[in-house]
């Protein structure tokens, strides 16, 4: 499958963002480059890196089963204006979808208005329809957003996407609440713990890459790295901790600027999975919430 990255956006997103800085609360954000690798860009740094790339390969699985949703991911702190006019202008931008089938599907987070959005491309609509989009909203995103558990409602919104595409809906199992009852104290407790063992590590990580980045930028007043290149090189030392991994940023900077696959914490994999094909039909569909 052909992956395209449009460079500057298709005259109709531009359009449309020219529309925008006239109406809602304020100048809408831009439009971001699409990710370098992968279906998943995580702007507002919710995500770890092992979270990313399990959510990657969720998109790309469900890319391979069904040619009738495409799904892309997208968190930023701050869209300003309208969500649903710059999530469609993201999408469109992006080309979200295979070209002539409009099968895009783009989920959108904004974490600092505390906004969801699922924006559904016309050719999308036949299987996930605007009433299911408000469904996995309310019912999957916007409790999981409220309680912090970013991945575990980005991921199953996408699983349920993908369910719809295939004409399936989401499978719901009758819950036994006898059965729960009896194993509730052991699970919490061995959940308990795997949770603070990967909270504790993802915190002590973040500690050492800030660390080698305020003693790169101490030791060299001319090495200024963006918020994005700090973002990038804290979920490269997540993903790479052997001896063979860059540990100064200083040194690391100049590889990721020629390889950001490779240097950003990334699979470097294939793009097969690709969501971006340059898709387009999207006049409006989908579904907001808040949190």
């Amino acid at each position: 499958m052909t992956r395209h990255h449009p460079g500057v956006m298709t005259a109709g997103a531009s359009l449309m963002l020219i529309a925008l800085s006239g109406c809602g609360g304020g100048e809408p954000a831009s439009v971001p480059e699409p990710p370098v690798t992968g279906n998943v860009l995580d702007s507002a740094d919710v995500l770890t890196a092992a979270e990313e790339q399990e959510l990657n390969a969720l998109i790309d699985g469900g890319n391979s089963r069904t040619a009738t949703a495409r799904v892309a991911v997208l968190t930023v702190e701050d869209a300003s204006g309208s969500i649903e006019d710059y999530a469609r202008a993201v999408a469109t931008a992006w080309g979200v979808g295979d070209a002539g089938a409009d099968n895009g599907v783009l989920i959108l987070a904004d974490t600092g208005g505390r906004e969801l959005r699922i924006e559904t491309a016309d050719g999308a609509r036949g299987t996930f329809s605007d009433d299911d989009a408000t469904q996995v909203i309310e019912d999957v995103l916007e409790p999981a957003f409220a309680d912090e558990e970013y991945a575990t409602g980005l991921t199953e919104a996408v699983g349920q996407i993908y369910d719809y595409a295939r004409g399936q809906g989401p499978v719901k199992e009758p819950f036994d609440w006898v059965l729960f009852g009896r194993v509730a104290g052991g699970i919490a407790v061995l959940l308990g713990g795997l949770v603070w063992l990967f909270a504790a590590d993802s915190r002590r990580r973040r500690r050492i890459s800030d660390e080698e980045l305020r003693v790169a930028e101490d030791a060299d007043p001319e090495l200024r790295l963006t918020e994005q290149q700090r973002a990038a090189y804290r979920k490269y030392r997540y993903s790479h901790r052997g001896d063979d991994a860059v540990g100064n940023p200083a040194l690391w900077l100049p590889l990721y600027i020629a390889n950001p696959a490779l240097y950003s914490g990334g699979t470097g994999g294939s793009a097969s999975g690709s969501s971006f094909n340059g898709g387009g039909g999207f006049s409006g569909g989908g579904a907001s919430g808040t949190y």
